[in-house]
């Protein structure tokens, strides 16, 4: 199987929109590693999950250490890998230009009621909200549509559509990029 260049392809999108889902289900399909950017952030930090990281040093940090984990996959990576973002990993201008310029960057968009029911019904990952008030993913969606949209190289409705589905859509795209 041939993969293009650039050889990484990132997922991003809304928490619960299923980047490491569809992400896991992509790269079994495709045979190539997964990495969780998530995870290599609370890897770094030297915290179980990103939520600690937040808790104890604030956004700042997770946003300068996802860059630096991001810079050092994209660096680091000798062969093809799918990698699930965090959901605002697009915050950071640095990222952006990153997810741009140097992955086959999808988006993955989903109605906002998915989102909400998704997280309500996920107690296995805890997580912070991360707007003072309003409804977060309202807030969140109207501060990061712009930005999903401008690096994305494609965008995906994950609505109706299992992760496998999602996962061979995807790869047909990333392969035809070539």
């Amino acid at each position: 199987m041939t993969h293009p260049t650039p050889s990484i392809l990132a997922l991003i999108g809304l928490r619960c929109s299923g980047k490491t889902t569809v992400g896991r289900a992509l790269a079994e399909h495709s045979g190539v590693p997964f990495v969780d950017l998530d995870e290599e952030v609370a890897r770094a930090a030297g915290v179980p999950h990103v939520a600690t990281l937040i808790e104890r040093d604030g956004i700042d940090e997770l946003r300068r250490l996802e860059v630096a984990c991001l810079r050092e996959l994209t660096s680091r990576a000798d062969g093809p890998m799918v990698l699930s973002t965090g959901g605002g990993t697009v915050e950071s201008e640095e990222a952006r230009r990153v997810l741009e310029q140097e992955v086959f960057t999808v988006w993955l968009r989903a109605p906002l009621a998915l989102l909400r029911e998704r997280m309500r019904s996920d107690a296995s990952n805890p997580r912070p909200s991360l707007v003072a008030e309003g409804d977060e993913f309202a807030v969140l969606d109207r501060r990061r549509a712009p930005w999903y949209g401008d690096v994305a190289r494609l965008a995906i409705d994950v609505e109706g559509a299992s992760p496998e589905e999602l996962a061979a859509r995807i790869e047909a795209r990333w392969l035809r990029s070539e």
